[in-house]
């Protein structure tokens, strides 16, 4: 059986009992010891592996509280990046068009073939706007180009495809979803929100071959791994998404665990899922089909967040008094989902932005609670958080709701929201990570890869020092110690997967998930935190990343 000890180290063990070691036996996918490295050498044997740390930093491997891991998968390797600095080097429109030209030629995208990018921002961009079909129509027009928002909830679609799909000017809004039009008609200008947008990439979104998904796989895996991420989560699945994990776990292209949630918008989808779970069909490989996701509402920075009070500055085409909208309008709706959930013991996520939305979802949740089991531990998880208020947390904490932050808008969108969509008062209370720490939740943080890359350094500096693009200072009451930023990608983040008992933290019988660090968090500057760099990712003793040489900046 194989077997390593990991001597001279400035292990974090995230173990209250003993948080810091210098040595860590593994043997057999499994933690044999922690501790001393008089101790841990004693466990050597003839085909033992001796590995000396010479001081550097060992912490439990890194879970992901919530992301899109095949999604984020495909677009790191089909999609054009548009992001902005520091993820891309986008600026302008003009960029945009520019970068998917190019993205034509590289990629030899023939006529009639989907040209999709990802990461546009129109907070961020010089021209101030959003851009339209016209924009996307000097790109091509003999080919289906869309675009999407950082955020993921809003698209554009050039003419090819408005065309395609009968998409006019008699077209109603869907439930839950708008498209946008030119001003003073009602000709659509490319631009689709939430479930305008949905339909229309799931007919579009590339389709990998066999031989690009293989490379789909290694790339996602890669991305993930490369910040320590040993569990992952693939939150919002289907049908059709699951036959691609089936070719994985046939060829062995995955070594990291990933949670998948099973999408349902009705009760009849959560009996779809249920009907999978009855017949041995929700453990694909390393991908453990667990539970169900359901979403309510919109996002913040694109402005369709549901909130109880208006935006701060609505944008032009809305009323003084818009508040953005619900997904799900029907609040009978809402609650035969969650009552179906509660009855059958699921697990749910819930994304939520809005606080309107989370209102939505504790009021349905405590309703399906109350009626079937009352004092059963089902973990519900509320997905962003983004606006949850301190009486909704408080509400949360007898049903043992579990709050899971996108504490990185704190970086990427603090002005956006501070200026225009929340206004002080309520943008510096934007992922109330001090609210919950103080009512003792074991909450996580995420990136919602891949509205951001699982970049885990980053998620400890956002959470420790809340600092904006400009450098403002967005809510420091809800700045949180380097400790609990650890524990909320580590050992809170697993509680929210029901696994606490095997990962999460270094301490004997655990699954040995173990990142390397080239230096320890917990002691140098703050404002430092975002530059530490993973230097090797192990997944139950095995390694799988190890960064080279010439990537160490």
């Amino acid at each position: 059986m194989a077997q390593t000890i990991y001597i001279n180290g400035n292990i974090i063990t995230m173990d209250d009992s003993q948080p810091t070691v210098e040595a860590l036996v593994q043997k057999g996918g499994a933690i044999a010891y922690v501790g001393d490295n008089e101790t841990a050498l004693s466990y050597k044997s003839l085909f033992t592996k001796v590995v000396d740390l010479g001081g550097k930093t060992m912490v439990p491997g890194f879970i992901d509280g919530h992301s899109h891991f095949f999604y984020s998968s495909i677009i790191e390797t089909l999609v054009c990046n548009l992001s902005h600095p520091p993820l891309g080097d986008i600026e302008s429109i003009d960029d945009i068009i520019q970068r998917l030209k190019d993205f034509i030629v590289e990629r030899n995208i023939k006529p009639g073939k989907i040209v999709m990018g990802m990461g546009y921002d129109q907070s961020l961009l010089k021209d101030g706007r959003i851009p339209t079909r016209d924009d996307l129509d000097q790109v091509s027009t003999e080919h289906p180009v869309a675009i999407t928002h950082q955020s993921g909830h809003v698209a554009v679609f050039n003419s090819y495809i408005l065309n395609e799909l009968g998409i006019d000017d008699d077209t109603p809004d869907p439930d839950g979803g708008s498209y946008g039009r030119y001003k003073g008609t009602t000709k659509p200008n490319g631009i689709a929100e939430e479930t305008a947008m949905m339909s229309v990439q799931i007919d579009y979104f590339p389709k990998p071959s066999f031989w690009d998904l293989r490379k789909v796989f290694k790339n996602g895996q890669r991305f993930y791994a490369e910040n320590g991420i040993t569990t992952a989560q693939d939150g919002g699945l289907k049908k059709l998404m699951l036959l691609p994990y089936k070719v994985a776990k046939w060829f062995r292209w995955l070594d990291i665990d990933v949670f998948g949630y099973w999408f349902a918008d009705k009760r009849e989808e959560v009996r779809e899922y249920l009907d999978l779970k009855a017949s041995g069909k929700t453990t694909i490989g390393k991908m453990n089909l667990f539970g169900i996701k359901v979403l309510l509402d919109g996002s913040p920075q694109a402005k369709t967040a549901w909130l109880t009070e208006p935006y701060h500055v609505v944008p032009d085409d809305k009323s003084d008094d818009y508040r953005g909208y619900p997904m799900i309008p029907n609040n009978a709706q809402v609650e035969g989902i969650y009552d179906e959930v509660v009855k059958h013991k699921l697990q749910v996520l819930t994304h939520t932005n809005g606080d309107a939305a989370s209102d939505q979802l504790i009021n349905a949740y405590e309703k399906a609670v109350n009626k079937h089991h009352p004092n059963e531990n089902l973990r519900p998880v509320m997905i962003h958080a983004q606006t949850v208020r301190k009486d909704q947390l408080e509400r949360m904490v007898p049903i043992g709701m579990i709050p899971s932050f996108f504490q990185m808008h704190t970086y990427f969108w603090g002005d956006w929201h501070l200026d225009s969509v929340l206004g002080p008062t309520r943008g510096h209370n934007i992922s109330p990570t001090r609210w919950a720490a103080d009512l003792d939740i074991k909450f996580n943080v995420h990136c919602d890869t891949p509205v951001l890359p699982p970049h885990t350094a980053y998620m400890l500096w956002t959470a420790v020092n809340r600092k904006t693009r400009s450098g403002r200072t967005i809510g420091a009451d809800h700045r949180l110690t380097v400790t609990e930023a650890l524990k909320a990608q580590t050992i809170w983040a697993a509680y929210a997967y029901f696994e606490e008992d095997r990962k999460g933290s270094l301490e004997v019988g655990k699954e040995a998930d173990l990142a390397i660090l080239d230096r320890d968090p917990l002691t140098i500057p703050e404002d430092d935190l975002r530059h530490i760099q993973v230097l090797e990712t192990i997944k139950a003793g095995k390694t799988i990343y190890k960064r080279k040489q010439k990537e160490l900046a």
